[in-house]
């Protein structure tokens, strides 16, 4: 069997196992559940340690590389935040959330003999992905939270789920943004390093900031009882924001000449 079969098979099963625990912990079946989640995991885990043995370095340096990363943060990311009791009811927001990257992962051209452009040779580059993908991760478990709750709250006009999602939602956003804050950072200094300008206003990086403006709009809506009402809203235009940057920047081809275009 060739490496690439290996990978392509193991994010298979990755997907399945991810995609089993999901239904089984809404159907309340705790341990298969557990079962599934810690297997799909390690095939993730063994998915990012190929990666890792084929580039010879830390593979954080293409949409592939990260997605793989990113599924891989959730369930860490989980076993932390259950130590408090009130966020245990995450679990199935967890599981679709890992579930999702994967099935991202199936469609794309899988490059496991990767090498670190010129630009990407820097000290910045393993702790800004890394900040921004955990980040990533407990921002869309956030806006799962927030999203199944205004779903709930329109079709079973569930307003006390709504409230405990909003809850959630919150605690889960102001754990992610001091690591989307130190990605920002981190990113214009390695500009600097790299190009020698903090700032160019690169489509990603516009993006990167329009993204974290809108999470500082959600924080100061809930402040107010006045602004309470826009809570929601901005957060899913938040992550709408998040979602532009992290796959849409790279995709869509008016964006493809920046300085991230390698990403």
């Amino acid at each position: 069997m060739t490496s690439e079969t290996l990978v392509a098979a193991l994010i298979v099963f990755a997907v399945g196992g991810y995609a089993t625990c999901f239904v089984l912990l809404l159907l309340k079946e705790q341990g298969i559940a557990w079962l599934a989640g810690v297997v799909a995991w390690a095939a993730n885990l063994a998915v990012f340690i190929l990666n890792w043995v084929h580039a010879k370095q830390p593979p954080f340096g293409n949409m592939y590389h990260v997605q793989i990363f990113l599924a891989l943060c959730f369930l860490p990311l989980y076993l932390i935040l259950r130590r408090r009791a009130e966020h245990a009811w995450l679990a199935p927001h967890f599981a679709v959330a890992s579930c999702l990257p994967m099935i991202g992962v199936l469609f794309m051209e899988r490059d496991l003999l990767w090498r670190r452009m010129p630009a990407l040779q820097s000290p910045w580059f393993v702790p800004h992905v890394f900040s921004y993908m955990v980040s990533y991760a407990l921002l869309a478990v956030a806006f799962v939270a927030m999203a199944s709750g205004l779903l709930l709250r329109l079709w079973q006009h569930d307003q006390e789920f709504l409230d405990r999602c909003r809850k959630a939602a919150y605690a889960v956003t102001l754990m992610a943004f001091p690591l989307l804050t130190f990605g920002l950072l981190s990113g214009a200094l390695w500009a600097e390093e790299a190009w020698g300008v903090y700032w160019s206003w690169d489509p990603k990086e516009t993006w990167s900031l329009i993204t974290w403006t809108l999470y500082i709009i959600y924080f100061h809506a809930r402040l107010s009882p006045r602004t309470r009402k826009f809570e929601v809203a901005a957060h899913l235009l938040a992550f709408a924001a998040l979602i532009t940057t992290f796959i849409f920047v790279n995709i869509l081809p008016k964006f493809g000449s920046g300085l991230h275009s390698y990403s």
